[in-house]
């Protein structure tokens, strides 16, 4: 009886720290899922300001050969 009781408890305590673990994987990957909505919000939103650009105001990407490129010192 007592084996028994001490192997329930030892079972008990394997199973707790695994479902601690879990925890702390679902908190990570509810973590990574806020970043990468974030991220595709900006992304987003910068491709709705190109696309406003293009069409609306009727800009275009200048040519490469024209860009200059300045540094500061």
């Amino acid at each position: 009886m007592a084996l028994a009781k001490v192997n329930a408890e030892h079972q008990y305590r394997k199973l707790f720290s695994e479902n601690e673990h879990q925890k702390d994987i679902g908190r990570q990957l509810d973590l990574e899922y806020s970043q990468l909505q974030l991220e595709q919000s900006t992304l987003s939103m910068h491709s709705k300001i190109d696309e406003i650009a293009k069409k609306s105001l009727k800009m275009k990407e200048p040519d490469p050969k024209k860009i200059i490129m300045l540094e500061q010192h």
